[in-house]
């Protein structure tokens, strides 16, 4: 196979050459004709040699100089350089007729002279066109027309005509003419249907790779934007935070030094607005978090049974204070985005505890099942539930239900969906006020980042 190798490359290398590397309808004939000289040329030893030997046996002298010249025709169409691919294609069409007529008046209809004759017109209508194959036909027709009046009114003394029925030549060419047409017209109608298929691919290549470029700046806008967005996230939180330090330092140092003179209900609104900037700081830093999310994620695999055990140690405090009791049995081995992820869990937990009845212990069930391309997680507690009215709207930032029951930023759910749609997966809820919430999310099996995403989608349209 090495050797074959080599020795097709050699021959693509002298027959295709320069040529037009656009995959037309040109293009396809070019490669027809290339592995038409590769396995002719190759294999052509099992006939000439036979061919040889039979004419020399026979005393057909002139057949055995075809025969040798045939070869050195296919090895100069094979090797020889430079000739141009139509060249070479015209020097095949005519040897083919040259041999064709050579054996037919050499050896009458008996022999393959007629169907080297078939052949050439086959040949001719893939590797050049339909136009040129017809005129053959036509050119072929006229020559065995000729040759069968011959036959009737013995013109000339010709061994072809010698001895030849009319009925037996009139059969034999008009099937062959009738035969000759109607496959150089069924190939004729698969190349104009190829012609028209391979133009609309080009159309439609041109429009992918379009949109292609469309999206690949789009998506350099979009990081452009991002990471304005995160850095002016950062500087405002930044610069919001120093008035805000500075109003919480003097309102301090107001109520402390001057708590005496101050009237109670003065008291109350310093204390009040010192509450609001406390609030506000906590704020701007959910609000910062939220911004920077997954901006420095890495893809790994890991085991969310073992991070569900760190997350009971991060969460021991909050679960002792609310005697909260966490279930869950043997969690599968994910690649994901740990850090994020842990997070995700984390808020998830936090909030079910957060949100639990005042006379009730809070339970948590976590749950994974495995679907073909993707895990689905569930968080089921027995909190307080949602009315089915918000549960769509408790994903959006800012949004808070129970503003005066249980602090909060309204940023925690935001996140959560912002992790989950990291890990192209979704996230939905099912709830019943009073008895229960279960967060259902997904996650992706074949995750990849939005860079690896780019580069399957344009090795795909290539």
């Amino acid at each position: 196979m090495k050797y074959w190798g080599a020795y097709k490359v050699r021959m693509a290398q002298t027959i295709l050459g320069q040529t037009d590397t656009n995959q037309n309808l040109k293009y396809y004939r070019n490669q027809l004709f290339f592995y038409l000289i590769l396995y002719t040329f190759t294999f052509s030893p099992l006939a000439i040699i036979p061919g040889i030997i039979a004419s020399y046996h026979t005393g057909f002298i002139n057949l055995l100089i075809l025969n040798i010249a045939f070869f050195f025709v296919l090895l100069i169409l094979a090797f020889a350089k430079p000739i141009k691919i139509e060249s070479r294609k015209v020097i095949l069409i005519i040897s083919l007729l040259t041999v064709s007529w050579a054996l037919i008046f050499n050896l009458g209809l008996e022999g393959p002279g007629m169907m080297y004759l078939y052949s050439c017109i086959i040949v001719t209508c893939l590797i050049h066109s339909g136009t040129i194959a017809y005129k053959l036909i036509l050119i072929n027709s006229l020559i065995l027309v000729l040759v069968g009046l011959n036959i009737e009114y013995q013109w000339l003394n010709l061994q072809l005509t010698n001895e030849q029925s009319m009925t037996t030549w009139f059969g034999i060419t008009v099937n062959l003419i009738f035969v000759s047409i109607v496959i150089v017209a069924c190939f004729e109608m698969i190349f104009r249907k190829m012609d028209i298929i391979i133009h609309q691919q080009r159309t439609l290549n041109e429009i992918v790779k379009s949109d292609n470029k469309k999206m690949k700046d789009t998506q350099n806008i979009l990081q452009g934007k991002n990471e304005e967005l995160s850095q002016f996230a950062h500087i405002i939180a930044h610069d919001l935070k120093e008035p805000l330090r500075t109003m919480q330092a003097f309102s301090d140092l107001t109520i402390s030094k001057y708590k005496e003179s101050i009237p109670e209900r003065g008291q109350e609104f310093l204390n009040h607005i010192k509450s609001s900037s406390i609030r506000m700081a906590l704020l701007l830093d959910s609000l910062l978090e939220y911004a920077q999310l997954g901006k420095d994620k890495k893809k790994s695999t890991f085991s969310v049974h073992a991070l569900m055990k760190e997350l009971e140690q991060d969460l021991s405090q909050l679960i002792k204070e609310n005697k909260a009791s966490i279930n869950y049995d043997q969690l599968p081995e994910i690649t994901a985005y740990e850090i994020e992820f842990k997070q995700l869990l984390q808020n998830l937990i936090a909030n079910a505890v957060k949100f639990k009845k005042e006379d009730e212990k809070i339970t948590v069930n976590i749950e994974a099942n495995e679907n073909s391309q993707f895990w689905e997680f569930s968080i089921q507690d027995n909190g307080i539930g949602i009315d089915q009215k918000h549960q769509e709207k408790i994903f959006t930032i800012f949004h808070r239900l129970h503003k005066n029951r249980f602090a909060g930023t309204g940023l925690g759910l935001a996140n959560c969906k912002k992790i989950v749609e990291m890990h192209n997966g979704k996230i939905w809820i099912d709830s019943v006020p009073e008895e229960g919430s279960t967060f259902h999310f997904t996650i992706n099996k074949n995750l990849l980042s939005p860079e690896e995403n780019q580069e399957k989608h344009i090795s795909i349209t290539k």
